[in-house]
């Protein structure tokens, strides 16, 4: 049964980097299981995961895609499709944790909380009828915690220049309400940190920029700290030859070449979304990013 969850598979990255296509392409293989928005609506019931023997097995496959990035039907509302599924990450983890908006810089799970989260991804993964967990979880990449519980975990790090990052975080309706005019992750800031963000809470793109630039000190700290299996894969480089970077997250993983994920790829072709960085915001904006890019130390701020 352990099995099920041997060398699970972790995508994480910032938010609009390129974490959900990718993910999404390597997702299409048949021997992996990932958390559903519909394991995210009942976090507590695992038996939620057999729908997807319904929609996706041998006689057919109505596979569900994420609206932000590709034309979908109807019924793909409705359809078995991956999600990063907080609510599941909260209700799973505790209130001892807040994963959520945790960096969890140091954090390790406890052994009664390791071992009830490995029997409930084992159980997600049988129930779906596959053969291995996988996870798309953006923001602070939470790499300690995550080998606290799966020692043999292979992670996949997704990264894609600032200021089209910014850019597309400043236009999606979720980030209104987290992190637009704050820090929405909590854990490594200072006070000096912190009362920055407060005198510039009404400049979106600078607090952006700058968490932005957290996530990746954390993803640097905890990758030079633990060592572990990972694969950094940045985005600009993806989207021009996306055969060649699927086939090296497929070695990588441990995983064959599957026709799903051709036929996924000709049915939705991967489309570059960047433009100069100077294009995206006034001259002035423009600089004062820069300025919150270059920043090298907090005394600087």
């Amino acid at each position: 049964m352990n099995n099920l969850i041997k060398n699970p598979i972790f995508f994480i990255g910032a938010p609009r980097s390129g974490t959900t296509i990718i993910s999404e392409i390597i997702f299409q293989h048949p021997d992996l299981a990932w958390p559903s928005h519909y394991q995210d609506k009942f976090p507590k019931q695992t038996n939620v995961n057999y729908i997807r023997r319904l929609t996706d097995n041998k006689c057919w496959r109505v596979a569900g895609n994420k609206e932000q990035l590709y034309d979908t039907s109807l019924l793909n509302k409705y359809s078995f499709k991956p999600s990063e599924a907080y609510q599941m990450w909260e209700y799973i983890t505790g209130k001892e944790i807040d994963f959520s908006r945790g960096f969890l810089l140091d954090e390790k799970a406890t052994e009664n909380q390791k071992q009830f989260l490995r029997n409930y991804f084992t159980n997600l993964v049988k129930k779906q009828g596959r053969k291995r967990f996988a996870a798309k979880i953006t923001g602070p990449p939470r790499i300690g915690y995550l080998l606290s519980i799966f020692p043999d975990a292979v992670f996949v790090l997704i990264r894609r220049k600032y200021v089209p990052t910014i850019s597309s975080l400043l236009k999606v309706g979720f980030w209104k309400n987290l992190g637009k005019n704050r820090f929405w992750w909590t854990g490594p800031y200072n006070e000096m940190e912190l009362e920055w963000a407060k005198q510039h809470e009404n400049e979106a793109s600078l607090l952006s920029a700058y968490q932005l630039k957290k996530i990746n000190w954390a993803e640097n700290l905890e990758i030079e700290k633990y060592h572990p299996n990972i694969l950094e894969v940045h985005y600009e480089d993806f989207v021009t030859n996306p055969d060649n970077y699927i086939s090296s997250i497929l070695k990588h993983c441990d995983l064959f070449h599957d026709k799903y994920i051709d036929q996924f790829l000709e049915k939705n072709p991967v489309v570059s979304r960047n433009k100069s960085d100077d294009e995206y915001f006034d001259k002035v904006t423009f600089e004062k990013i820069n300025q919150v890019l270059a920043t090298q130390s907090t005394s600087s701020l």
